[in-house]
């Protein structure tokens, strides 16, 4: 007979502990009116290691250091809410601003390549959303022999389990009707028994990684757009200032940082100038001389 939970909620500091550590592992600070988060979603793995509390879990993962359940845990604890086009506006941006840019660069050889990262991507809808937008204004505008294979669409995030969905672009019919439209539907996926496969054409477009944004972006060089939603708010703020400043150095010149729909001025005044469109505020990168001057600098990019 297996191991039960005994009734009592996880004490403070254990829940200190586990804060700590999840903090330290992946950068996501839990605060403590979502301890029960640590019950719901930790307890199968704590007592699959033959533990019975939550401070005894911690002592054993601290000490085993299984990467395996590192990973396990970072699964457990992060939250992937998704939707297609969420939000709509930066798409909206996307299409009336960047991409008639990007198609005339394109065409007059001054831009070899269009590269648009999406990071904390969770199940994919994100990035798939983004290559839907792109094939599709390529097609209405007659862009001159610019296709999709001028442009670059990667997509990362920390929990292996969302990048393997993502990786498949096989999505059931709860997820298929949150955000998309008649239209799209009817032009990139097929119907697969129960399930809908994206086309084959914006699947092979994405290359997908399960990455830590702690880690250094310097290994996957220069892009033009980068979407990073609904993923500062769970950090703490020295991470948050981190990650906006590694991806300042992530962009091109003229390069572009999509967030979420939410005020974080302060994290980007330093960095970028803030854009309004619609419902959304989207950030342009400072040139870079301009951020030198002011003595601001970022290790590990």
């Amino acid at each position: 007979m297996g191991f039960t939970l005994q009734q009592n909620s996880i004490t403070e500091n254990e829940f200190l502990l586990l804060r700590d550590y999840i903090r330290e592992t992946c950068g996501i600070t839990i605060p403590p009116e979502k301890s029960y988060l640590f019950e719901t979603r930790l307890t199968k793995l704590m007592l699959d290691a033959g533990v019975e509390s939550f401070g005894e879990f911690h002592r054993y993962i601290v000490s085993n250091q299984d990467l395996t359940l590192r990973q396990k845990i970072i699964n457990a604890i992060t939250t992937n809410e998704t939707l297609w086009f969420r939000d709509v506006a930066p798409w909206k941006v996307l299409e009336e601003i960047y991409l008639p840019n990007f198609v005339e660069e394109l065409t007059s050889g001054r831009k070899k390549r269009v590269r648009i990262w999406c990071a904390a991507v969770s199940t994919g809808q994100e990035v798939y959303s983004t290559v839907m937008c792109v094939d599709d204004y390529l097609n209405r505008n007659c862009t001159n022999g610019i296709d999709l294979s001028y442009f670059d669409f990667f997509a990362t995030d920390i929990s292996s389990s969302v990048i393997d969905i993502a990786r498949r672009g096989r999505y059931d019919n709860i997820s298929i009707m949150r955000g998309l439209n008649d239209y799209y539907r009817t032009k990139y996926f097929v119907k697969n028994g129960s399930s809908w496969d994206i086309d084959p054409k914006i699947h092979d477009a994405v290359r997908f990684e399960n990455f830590n944004l702690q880690k250094s972006y310097h290994k996957f060089g220069l892009f033009d757009i980068i979407f990073c939603r609904y993923v500062l708010i769970y950090f703490s703020d020295d991470f948050k200032k981190e990650v906006v400043s590694k991806m300042h150095h992530a962009l091109t010149d003229d390069g572009v940082l999509f967030t979420g729909n939410y005020i974080l001025y302060d994290l980007f005044k330093d960095n970028f100038e803030a854009n309004h469109y619609d419902n959304i505020t989207y950030y342009s990168k400072k040139p870079m001389q301009n951020y030198k001057k002011q003595g601001l600098g970022i290790r590990n990019i």
